[in-house]
């Protein structure tokens, strides 16, 4: 009986352990702070550089604007089909350069947001392909953000009573 115990005492020692270093936190990132992190001439400010090489996560629309297997695209705060009458146009502090890990399959819905995790360059930089970028995820995975806020809903007169 006491080997029993000592054995179940193990396995969920060992599931823990296993749990715990898949659920480590990863810096999230926002669009927000890619922008407050512009200074003048293209430069970045040292608190978004210190991310560089960490692997983060950002949440965002996909813009195809690479190959057909989306292994290169932009993430934005806006959906490519936009909502011009309400959303000023983005520009380089709203866009994320992506490079997703080899092997990386994706389906591609411009009315969804995704969760992008990767490890972060700021700074700019210009790819002969892409043009210059400010922000780049490299080695990046993607999956569907479920349940994701993509508005701010604050409280109205009218939603309060």
């Amino acid at each position: 009986m006491l080997r029993r115990i000592s054995a179940c005492s193990l396995c969920l020692w060992l599931v823990m352990g296993i749990l715990s270093a898949y659920s480590a936190e990863v810096t999230r990132l926002t669009f927000a702070q890619l922008v407050d992190s512009l200074k003048a001439n293209l430069e970045v400010t040292q608190k978004i550089k210190s991310y560089n090489g960490q692997e983060v996560e950002i949440q965002g629309f996909i813009i195809p604007a690479g190959p057909p297997d989306l292994s290169c695209f932009l993430l934005s705060r806006v959906s490519a089909i936009g909502n011009y009458c309400c959303e000023l146009s983005t520009g380089q502090d709203e866009t994320v350069y992506v490079y997703t890990a080899k092997g990386v399959q994706l389906f591609y819905d411009p009315l969804r947001v995704y969760r992008v995790r990767g490890l972060f360059e700021a700074g700019a930089h210009t790819d002969p392909a892409n043009g210059v970028s400010l922000f780049r995820l490299r080695q990046a995975h993607v999956e569907e953000a479920v349940g994701a806020k993509i508005m701010k809903i604050e409280d109205s007169p009218a939603s309060a009573r």
